[in-house]
């Protein structure tokens, strides 16, 4: 995953502060009993910590979904929110999406997707006209879809 043209790369500008990617099958079970059925959805949440170098700012990560061969399922761009300040007069931003839709399987019905296994991203930031970035790709593992519950 390389990085954006013309991307700074300043670690006192901007870093993650917490990163979790996990796959879930959003489909209810009763007692703890599984349905049968799944609808297996890969999620992502970032929280990072932004230098308040100017008040207009835009954060957001470029992310790749890859499988286990490290085919790329997915690539997209989104945008972290404004959550609070800092404290050190700096800002916090976050995103909290959904990143990989996977299998989903109903009685007689089976929409199979490749197995998502690794979420791989990079942070940026624009503020005062310059785009920058910690330089990290940054990695999360996923469990493989049999074992995702």
């Amino acid at each position: 995953m390389s990085l954006r043209a013309g991307a700074i790369t300043d670690r006192t500008m901007l870093r993650v502060t917490t990163d979790t990617a996990v796959k879930r099958n959003v489909f209810p079970s009763s007692s703890g009993h599984s349905s049968g059925r799944s609808n297996l959805q890969t999620r992502l949440h970032v929280e990072a910590w932004v230098r308040n170098a100017s008040y207009v700012k835009h954060v957001w990560i470029d992310v790749h979904v890859l499988a286990m061969d490290d085919a790329v399922l997915q690539r997209e761009t989104f945008t972290l929110g404004f959550t609070h300040a800092a404290g050190d007069g700096n800002d916090v931003f976050a995103f909290d999406g959904l990143l990989y839709q996977g299998s989903v399987a109903t009685q007689g019905s089976v929409d199979p997707r490749p197995d998502a296994r690794t979420v791989q991203y990079r942070l940026y930031c624009e503020q005062t006209a310059r785009i920058f970035t910690d330089g990290t790709t940054h990695e999360c593992e996923l469990r493989e879809d049999a074992r995702s519950g």
